[in-house]
């Protein structure tokens, strides 16, 4: 769903596609970098539920890190209640070492080559400040952040379920492909490869069943509610409510979480 340029990094893969510009000032070494983040340039963070660390460079507005921080921990704990509603995903994300990198407006191909030692043992997705809850346009903070917690969590934990490996058949991949085939989801990226569309088909999934109308204003998902959900796609459905675990059903993250203490920030600001 994203049009500007953005990385992904699972386990030792970097798909990196047309980096956005970025001032070069904003990816120098800093002389005291936050710790537990990759590079030199990193100089605030945030930890949710120490599970998921959330890392921002000096062209990162303090207040887009904590929306991003708590749309984190509104995706881990669904129902606000100060508790992970699904207790086994901690051990996953923490094993991923799953991280959010945080930039002005995209990571530079220089600020890429820095980054790159901690491919091999870091999850990362990447964020931008102005795609970070924006005044006028759809936030991008809900999509990147689900994305991680899927790669770095319910994949590993559920792999029978929520995998988008081909040869595993996952659940979720046999929903993806019944969708392409029926017409209800199309995802036309040439770089987005089955394992990519089987993630956006669960994301743009989730919206649907969560009523997020920002995220479904194209055509790539076709069914709109969680009503067209259980009429066309019921097996997806059952998906995200089987009482196997507990997958986030009760609201769509606004950035609004009301349990401050599950969050930890720490560097310049804080």
């Amino acid at each position: 769903m994203k049009s500007r340029a953005s990385f992904v990094v699972k386990c030792a893969l970097v798909v990196c596609t047309g980096i956005a510009v970025a001032t070069a000032s904003e990816f120098s070494p800093v002389t005291a970098p936050v710790d537990g983040c990759p590079g030199q340039f990193f100089v605030k963070k945030a930890r949710v539920f120490d599970a998921v660390t959330l890392c921002a460079t000096k062209g990162v507005n303090k207040s887009k890190l904590q929306h991003a921080a708590n749309v984190t921990a509104q995706w881990l704990d669904n129902d606000e209640d100060g508790n992970v509603d699904e207790p086994r995903l901690l051990a996953h994300l923490r094993r991923n070492h799953a991280t959010l990198a945080m930039s002005e407006e995209g990571f530079s191909d220089a600020a890429i080559e820095q980054l790159t030692p901690y491919f091999a043992t870091m999850m990362l997705q990447d964020l931008a400040d102005n795609e970070t809850n924006p005044v006028h346009d759809r936030d991008a903070s809900q999509e990147e952040i689900h994305h991680l917690i899927a790669n770095a969590g319910w994949q590993p934990m559920l792999p029978s379920v929520f995998s988008d490996n081909g040869k595993v058949n996952s659940q979720l991949r046999q929903q993806w492909q019944l969708a392409e085939d029926k017409g209800y989801y199309h995802y036309d990226d040439p770089t987005c490869d089955s394992a990519c569309k089987t993630i956006e088909f669960l994301y743009l999934g989730t919206a649907a069943y969560l009523a997020s109308t920002a995220d479904l204003t194209s055509d790539e998902m076709r069914l709109k509610s969680r009503q067209e959900l259980q009429h066309s796609l019921p097996e997806l459905v059952n998906i995200f409510e089987s009482p196997q675990y507990h997958y986030p059903t009760v609201k769509w993250p606004d950035g609004r979480y009301p349990v401050l203490s599950s969050i930890r920030y720490t560097g310049q600001g804080f």
